[in-house]
């Protein structure tokens, strides 16, 4: 009994350990999936949406990564102003850890934008933006050319 009981803790251990602080920290407004080789996250507060691809051999990390910096330190959305607002909020302090070594960390939001960028340089993101009108989806890319040469 306590083997199964010990089994089952260990797995639930590692489910919860699986979790990307993206998730924790929005909720169900955020979403992720993955289809093949490519791992989607959207943000949909409203009818409106912004979309975040990674397609190649790749973990699903580097793309939830991006989303949580990009949604903390660019996006525009007012619904994300608590989110943004709580700069040292764990999940926001341990998604900064992990690139400490490659963005000052002097501001958080200031070493989200260098995330941002660090993540569009290294892997091959898409972004868009994604509204739903009158039961049509209208996808408008957003441009990481900035991003991507670090300006």
């Amino acid at each position: 009994m306590r083997k199964i009981l010990a089994a089952l803790l260990l797995s639930v251990v590692s489910l919860t350990s699986n979790a990307h602080e993206l998730t924790s920290a929005l909720g169900d407004s955020v979403q992720v999936s993955s289809k093949g080789s490519s791992t989607t996250v959207e943000y949909c507060p409203d009818n409106t949406c912004e979309v975040f691809t990674l397609s190649g051999a790749s973990t699903s990390l580097p793309i939830q990564d991006f989303a949580f910096v990009y949604l903390f330190g660019v996006s525009e959305y007012i619904y994300l102003e608590p989110f943004q607002s709580n700069e040292s909020s764990p999940a926001v302090q341990t998604v900064l850890a992990r690139y400490r070594s490659d963005c000052p960390q002097q501001s958080a939001r200031t070493a989200a934008r260098c995330i941002v960028s660090l993540l569009a340089k290294r892997h091959a993101i898409q972004a868009s933006f994604v509204r739903y009108d009158e039961g049509e989806r209208n996808v408008v890319p957003i441009s990481l050319t900035g991003y991507r040469h670090g300006t």
